[in-house]
């Protein structure tokens, strides 16, 4: 994305015989002011030739590409006058309240602009101001820049007169918590298959929290209450009023401090002291009366493993209507499994032979595991959801005999009830300060004027590479972020204008820590910028194959190529399973993915993705234009056009081929111009791992992960997409999984006449590329 374009590959039509360009007059003023001189040459087996690629007639016009701006302002959160809360919620009436709690009451209310269902959360304003302060600004700060299926969505925010609010998606089914204990006698307990997903989405939010955003987020009040149903019963996370952040404790050597914005944040690890919860999801740590301690990711663990119990059993945390050793859920679960009786902890409203009750036992046992007294013992977030997804091979831990450990609480008899209902309700510590400019961490629409000073009004000194239907600036906005400005002059072409708004749609509506981050756009004096926060690293292709065009000898290290790896596919698969659409990148190349300082990847190059609506089957019968480069493409995508999961997994695969052998996915300097067809047939020859792996590398790599990357490079570049794994099942081969790996390369080997067979398109393009002479 930021390197010099040196080479350009392209795809022809099966039947094509010569592409003709539009009839343009080179001297004409029109032509001088708008098409830019080609950067691309061509090296023939003659003679050096000069080729201009004209620009295709567009697919929109100005007033949809304006239509498109707006929805990007539209996807971000914006601030809503009080007025438009109050008129929207009927003065914040009674007959509009859908809840509340110690912090503030939650309405439903008509947005009169467009008729949006919203739910609006009113800060109490009889909590002490400087509370206030710091729970509304750890709610904003935290969601304002999330994007997961599974958390509620914050939609704006408003500050009025000292009073605070907060504007969320609407949630017709109400909490978790209302579902499960508050439907009354005559009401049907949610079934079995509705928990096990609510319990599954929860355990997503929890992991994107803790493992794939750019500092981890501790939540700290994990409960029913707080998990909201959509529509269709799914879980969606919500109340961020104790959420705090932490620095990422990454698993490479040795640790460093990664690229981000953590430093213009409000909270850090020093701030996440203290009791901050709700009593029965509080982990025993947080209890103790020898100081405060920090909270962190089993915090959250804790509360989730809870969580499960209650879902499994149909029973609140903490009852009092239930004799004093069973008053607490989890010393009562506990009690079951040292008896050896677990499964009596089952939902007894749940009609017989409605649930397996191996799945039920199982989400028992996660529950336990999750409320271990020590917190290192409890398992992460990242595990919870293998267990969940299926992807977990082999037997679960086993669990340790609770006898011989404390109560969750030990109260007396004569003051338990007294206690419970004063703890029972939120606890926190003091404020963090005054909110009256809180700055928010989303993309917005930033002035030209500003933009045109940062870059020294688009200066070459500023200037960054050629990219990707534009050219990049550098330059430091607002004196604290390292920005990168792309521009696109919106008279050069409509197609590609297109092109520009869907990158700067998409990215806008996407947040992960290994995704190129937006941080606004600007479509002022006939412009289109798009500002990135700006990694000052590498193109992973630059570093992978520098060697080939220079005397320079950079080798990137074997722990930072398998990292780069397990960072790729947990973005895959927020792209493809964990946001609300499903997002089919189709530019997935080493070209394509950018190293931070410590060699962090983060996925670029978004302007060919497809969103598809979830459960939404009719895409798979849609024809698209085939885009993408060339040997990073799967063959069924080649001849199809049609974009899937299974495509980009391809590329990924081809991708972690490159990373293993330091060779380009395509070099018609070697025999087997593919690196895919080059592996496999070395590969199915029998031929050593070790003689595949790049020999700059010296030696100097870990050989269990070598075999695990060729092999899960090789499953992942099959002919046949139905036999590529996922990106969940990718992770998990990733983190160690080596028994799915057997599982997953035990299909045969194809042959060379059937890989031939199914690659005949490719095969075909080799063919035609080198008969032009083409390099």
């Amino acid at each position: 994305m930021y390197a010099q374009l040196s080479r350009l590959c392209f795809t022809l039509p099966s039947d094509a015989e010569e592409i003709l360009p539009p009839e343009v007059h080179p001297k004409s003023p029109e032509t001088r002011r708008h098409v830019r001189r080609p950067l691309v040459r061509f090296r023939s087996g003659r003679r050096r030739q000069k080729q201009v690629f004209y620009d295709i007639p567009g697919v929109i016009d100005s007033t949809a590409a304006a239509g498109e701006r707006e929805k990007v302002t539209c996807d971000c959160p914006k601030i809503f006058t009080y007025n438009e809360l109050y008129v929207a919620s009927n003065g914040f009436s009674e007959s509009e309240l859908l809840g509340g709690g110690g912090f503030g009451r939650v309405y439903r209310a008509v947005l009169p602009s467009d008729g949006t269902v919203v739910a609006v959360k009113r800060v109490a304003s009889k909590v002490n101001e400087e509370q206030i302060k710091k729970t509304f600004a750890a709610e904003l700060s935290a969601v304002a820049q999330l994007r997961h299926r599974n958390l509620v969505r914050l939609r704006g925010w408003c500050v009025h007169d000292r009073q605070l609010l907060l504007v969320y998606d609407f949630m017709p089914n109400r909490s978790l918590d209302r579902c499960l204990f508050k439907g009354g006698s005559s009401a049907s307990p949610p079934p079995w298959e509705t928990r096990r997903r609510v319990v599954t989405g929860l355990a997503a939010a929890l992991f994107y929290l803790h493992d794939q955003l750019e500092a981890q987020i501790i939540h700290r009040d994990v409960k029913t209450s707080n998990v909201m149903l959509d529509s269709g019963f799914n879980a969606r996370l919500g109340d961020f009023g104790l959420a705090r952040w932490l620095e990422h404790d990454d698993d490479t050597e040795p640790p460093k401090k990664s690229y981000s914005v953590k430093g213009d944040r409000q909270f850090c690890a020093t701030n996440t002291s203290g009791i901050g919860g709700t009593i029965g999801y509080l982990p025993p740590e947080s209890l103790q009366r020898n100081g405060a301690t920090t909270a962190t990711a089993k915090t959250d663990v804790f509360g989730f493993g809870i969580v499960a119990l209650e879902v499994a059993s149909g029973r609140r945390a903490v009852d009092l209507s239930y004799p004093e050793e069973q008053l607490f859920l989890l010393d009562w679960v506990r009690s079951l499994s040292d008896d050896g009786t677990v499964l009596n902890a089952g939902d007894g409203r749940l009609p017989d032979n409605s649930y397996d009750l191996t799945e039920m036992q199982q989400l028992l046992h996660v529950g336990l595991l999750c409320t271990l007294h020590d917190p290192q013992s409890r398992p992460t977030m990242k595990w919870v959801m293998e267990v969940l997804s299926g992807s977990l091979i082999g037997q679960l831990p086993s669990l340790p005999s609770f006898k011989a450990q404390p109560l969750y609480i030990t109260l007396s008899t004569t003051t338990v009830s007294a206690n419970i209902n004063t703890l029972i309700f939120n606890t926190t510590e003091s404020g963090y300060g005054s909110i009256d400019h809180p700055v928010i961490d989303t993309p917005q629409e930033i002035p030209y004027a500003e933009i045109f000073a940062i870059t020294d009004g688009f200066s070459e000194s500023r200037m960054v590479a050629e990219m990707d239907f534009g050219t990049g600036y550098c330059g430091l906005l607002r004196n604290r972020y390292h920005v990168l400005v792309k521009r696109l002059d919106l008279k050069t072409s409509t197609a590609l204008r297109s092109r520009f708004v869907m990158e700067l749609l998409n990215l806008g509506r996407l947040r992960h820590r290994h995704l190129v981050q937006l941080r606004g756009w600007c479509t002022e004096q006939g412009e289109m910028l798009v500002v990135y926060d700006y990694l000052p690293g590498n193109l992973l292709s630059s570093l992978l194959f520098s060697h080939h065009h220079t005397q320079q000898r950079i080798v990137l290290p074997w722990h930072h190529r398998y990292n780069i790896v397990k960072s790729l596919a947990s973005a895959m698969l927020y792209l493809h399973e964990e946001w609300d659409e499903q997002v089919i990148h189709r530019n997935i190349t080493s070209s394509a993915i950018v190293l931070d300082l410590d060699m962090n990847p983060r996925l670029a190059r978004f302007a060919l993705a497809e969103f598809l609506t979830r459960n939404d089957t009719s895409h798979h019968h849609r024809q698209s234009p085939v885009q993408g480069i060339f040997g990073y493409m799967s063959p069924e995508y080649l001849g199809t056009g049609e974009a899937t999961t299974a495509a980009d997994i391809y590329s990924l695969g081809v991708v972690m081929l490159e990373i293993v052998t330091g060779r380009m996915a395509v070099d018609f300097r070697s025999p087997e111009v593919l690196l895919v067809n080059r592996v496999h047939r070395l590969v199915a020859t029998g031929t050593p791992v070790m003689d595949v792996v790049d020999s700059r590398l010296d030696g100097e790599f870990n050989c269990q992960e070598l075999v695990r990357l060729v092999k899960l490079g090789i499953v992942c570049t099959r002919s046949d997409p139905e036999q590529r794994p996922s990106a969940r099942q990718i992770i998990s081969i990733l983190d160690g999984n080596d028994e799915f790996l057997k599982y997953e390369t035990s299909c045969r080997l194809e042959g060379k006449e059937e890989w031939e067979e199914k690659n005949a398109c490719y095969l075909s393009l080799i063919n035609r590329i080198q008969a032009l002479g083409i390099y």
